[in-house]
C-alpha cells in the first residue's frame, strides 16, 4: 500500500478509510520529526490548517505524488515548490461554504447587537447596562463583503436576506448587485466588513491603517478568512481609537496565541479558536472528501468526492 504522512488529525471515519487504503504515518503534532527513511517512501501528505508543507519537507519526499489540504485555503502549502516537483495539490474548495458563512454571520450579529457584552452584563447582574445599550440591527446597515468566492458569495446573500445594504468587492469582477470594482470605494462608510479573501502576497495586510480609516466610526470587522489579511498593529490602533468598535475574528497567528496577546485581550475583540468550519457534519464530510481525493490521485485518477486539484 502507498505510504501517507498525516500531519494532523482527521475525523475517525475518514481516518479509518485512509488506513484501509494506505500505510498511514500519523504525527502527534505537525512539526514532529520524521526520519529520512520514512519520508523517502511517502507518496502523499495530508494536512489541515496547521501542518506546514514547505519546500524543505517536499525536498525530503522524493516519492511524493500528492499533497492534500483538508480544507479550502492553501497558504500552508508551498504550491510553487510542489509544482516544480510535479506533485499534485488537492483541496476541498466547497465543503465549508455553508458553515463558514454561517459563522461569519453569527460573528457579525454578535458584534453588531452587542451579544457578548450584554450576556456578560446579565450574568454579572448588571441589568442597568441596558440603559447604555447601543447595538444596531444588520438590517439597514451598510455592509461590505470583501471577496466573492463561494463563502463570500454565500455570506453576501445572507446579509442581503437580512435586509443589509450590501456592497461587495472581489479581485475578479462579478455580476452581483452592489459590486464595486474599487476596494477603497467599497470600504468607504462601511459599518460592517466581512472578509473572505485567500491569504497571499496581494492580500496580506489588505486591511491596513488607511483602509480601516475609510470605515464608518464604530465599525465592525469580521474576519473568517486568515488573520494575516488584517494588519495587526493597524487593527489595534483602530480599536484603541474606537474607530473600529469590534474586531470579530476566527483564529489567530500563531495558534494558539500567547495568553497575553494584546489583540486577543482587547475588550473590542471577539475571538473564536478557528472553529468556523468545525461543525460535526461539515468536519466529517470535509475529511472524507480529502481522503477520497488523496486515494484517487494515488490510484492515478482525478480526485473525486468533492476534492479538486488546486489551480497552479
Amino acid at each position: 500500500m502507498p505510504k501517507v504522512l498525516l500531519l494532523e488529525s482527521l475525523h475517525p471515519a475518514a481516518r479509518a478509510a485512509l488506513e484501509a487504503g494506505a500505510d498511514v504515518v500519523a504525527l502527534e503534532a505537525p512539526d514532529d520529526p520524521v526520519d529520512d527513511a520514512t519520508l523517502a517512501e511517502v507518496e502523499a501528505i495530508v494536512t489541515r490548517g496547521r501542518g506546514q508543507v514547505t519546500d524543505a519537507l517536499l525536498s525530503r519526499c522524493p516519492s511524493l505524488k500528492v499533497v492534500t489540504r483538508a480544507g479550502v485555503g492553501l497558504d500552508n502549502v508551498d504550491r510553487d515548490a510542489a509544482a516544480a516537483r510535479g506533485v499534485a495539490v488537492v483541496h476541498v474548495p466547497n465543503a465549508l461554504t455553508e458553515t463558514v458563512s454561517e459563522h461569519a454571520l453569527a460573528l457579525a450579529l454578535a458584534a453588531r447587537r452587542e451579544i457578548v457584552s450584554s450576556a456578560r452584563s446579565a450574568r454579572e447582574g448588571r441589568w442597568g447596562d441596558r440603559d447604555h445599550f447601543s447595538g444596531e440591527a444588520l438590517a439597514g446597515s451598510r455592509v461590505t463583503v470583501v471577496g466573492l468566492g463561494a463563502i463570500g458569495e454565500r455570506t453576501r446573500s445572507l446579509m442581503v436576506a437580512l435586509g443589509a445594504k450590501v456592497t461587495a468587492w472581489s479581485r475578479s469582477p462579478r455580476a452581483v448587485d452592489g459590486f464595486e470594482t474599487d476596494l477603497d470605494r467599497a470600504l468607504t462608510g462601511a459599518e460592517v466588513v466581512s472578509l473572505h479573501v485567500a491569504l497571499d502576497d496581494d492580500t496580506r495586510g489588505l486591511m491596513n491603517t488607511d483602509r480601516l480609516a475609510l470605515l464608518a466610526p464604530g465599525a465592525v470587522v469580521v474576519n473568517t478568512a486568515r488573520p494575516g489579511v488584517v494588519e495587526r498593529s493597524a487593527m489595534l490602533s483602530a480599536l484603541e481609537a474606537e474607530h473600529v468598535a469590534v474586531y470579530a475574528v476566527d483564529g489567530f497567528a500563531p495558534e494558539p496565541p500567547p495568553s497575553d496577546d494584546p489583540l486577543l485581550r482587547h475588550p473590542g475583540v471577539i475571538a473564536t479558536p478557528h472553529v468556523a468550519a468545525l461543525t460535526g457534519r461539515t468536519y466529517a464530510a470535509l475529511c472524507a472528501s480529502a481522503v477520497t481525493g488523496t486515494l484517487d490521485v494515488l490510484a492515478g485518477r482525478e480526485p473525486g468526492g468533492g476534492a479538486r486539484l488546486a489551480p497552479r
